[in-house]
């Protein structure tokens, strides 16, 4: 008698190949990450009111007729700090979601839009993708993850790169105005992307943003940016001062170029 034994979800090593080494994404495999997706978002670790929000934001997204509903980001890390927003992706119409008590940043999407993104590797798309909480589908969300694994699909480092050059230099003139919360708010928006462009350079997913630190610092050889993830450690968790937030900038544009 020959036993079966069943293919369990596990999420993807932070690396190109890591999506397409989780194997074919079946039925059987794509049932497992649902159910670990739908006991991750009723977990301990998301407190009541962002359980309350996530079901309210499915739901009205349903009725709406979306095709998915992802929670996305820090959250669905398990990674959330006080400066995080509360973040999801919905393949469909947008819901209404100004009523909802958080600091909440919902991007939606139809399915031709996610699947152009993809293709053109948007990396919001991709991590959507490799790391989100899937809280519904009706199949788009499996036709795109088996796409991206079985076509080697990889967020673009030019686009990010660019993302962070324009963003340095905005934060570079914020410092300069004397806005210190501003600047602090900008100059961690441009170190993160800064990290996000050099760990796609090489061939590591970023993942939430309190990883990208650590990340940074444990990629290997030639991709070891300890005073990068120092900075963007920093202005996550602590307030350095003008000068600091001067110095992260100009340790991010030597390495852009």
């Amino acid at each position: 008698m020959t036993t079966t034994i069943a293919r369990a979800w596990r999420e993807p090593p932070a690396t190109r190949a890591g999506l397409a080494e989780r194997g074919p994404i079946d039925s059987e495999l794509w049932g497992s990450r649902l159910r670990v997706d739908r006991a991750r978002a009723l977990e301990n670790s998301l407190n009541v009111q962002v359980r309350r929000i996530a079901s309210v934001v499915k739901e009205r997204s349903r009725a709406l007729g979306a095709e998915a509903v992802v929670l996305t980001g820090s959250t669905a890390r398990r990674r959330r700090t006080p400066v995080s927003d509360l973040d999801f992706h919905v393949i469909g119409a947008r819901p209404q979601v100004d009523d909802l008590p958080a600091d909440l940043d919902l991007l939606s999407d139809s399915s031709a839009d996610f699947a152009e993104k993809l293709e053109r590797g948007d990396d919001f798309a991709h991590w959507t993708v490799r790391y989100g909480c899937v809280l519904f589908d009706t199949g788009v969300m499996r036709e795109m993850t088996a796409h991206v694994a079985g076509h080697d699909l990889w967020p673009d480092p030019e686009r990010k790169l660019r993302q962070a050059r324009r963003t340095l230099e905005f934060a570079e003139q914020l410092v300069e105005s004397g806005d210190y919360a501003a600047s602090l708010e900008q100059v961690r928006g441009a170190l993160s992307l800064t990290a996000r462009w050099w760990l796609l350079a090489h061939d590591v997913f970023p993942l939430a943003r309190d990883e990208l630190s650590e990340q940074l610092t444990g990629v290997g050889e030639g991709a070891d940016q300890p005073v990068l993830a120092r900075a963007l450690h920093d202005t996550i968790h602590q307030r350095p001062d003008s000068a600091a937030l001067t110095a992260a900038i100009a340790q991010a544009r030597s390495l852009t170029g």
